[in-house]
């Protein structure tokens, strides 16, 4: 450990902010990877589907908020050195979420040919996300020296 730097340790309730906003965000896209896998498409209105997706996904996250927000107190007592289960949880929720946004572009009518352009893309942002995110707040630093 470098002298003088000090390492923050943060808190449960912080830890479950980011993991609830990330499976909100990420919900309806890890939706339809279950839809297309199973070929809902060929038997619902996708887009009213997924219309109704976003609208029960909207009042999840606005319930979920509001149970957070009444543990705070109870979840920034509880501190870990490390959040390693947590972030491997948020890696596999990140995974499906960009399988789901392939398959959210393909439903909205994109040109499939472009599809891998548009996966690379968001899979640099997410990745510079989840790496940002795993040495800031879980501890994880896969990238780091030992």
């Amino acid at each position: 450990m470098i002298p003088g730097k000090k390492v923050k340790i943060h808190s449960e309730f912080e830890i479950r902010m980011i993991l609830f906003y990330a499976t909100a965000i990420l919900l309806v896209p890890n939706i339809l990877v279950i839809t297309y896998t199973f070929d809902i498409d060929q038997h619902v209105n996708i887009l009213q589907f997924i219309f109704w997706a976003l609208m029960a996904t909207l009042a999840l996250t606005g319930i979920g908020t509001g149970i957070l927000f009444l543990r705070r107190d109870y979840l920034k007592r509880k501190v870990k050195p490390s959040y390693r289960s947590e972030f491997i949880y948020l890696l596999f929720i990140s995974a499906f979420g960009l399988l789901g946004i392939a398959v959210l572009y393909d439903y909205l009518g994109g040109s499939r040919q472009y599809i891998a352009n548009v996966l690379v893309v968001i899979f640099a942002v997410m990745l510079f996300i989840l790496i940002t995110l795993g040495r800031r707040y879980f501890k994880f630093d896969y990238m780091g020296k030992k």
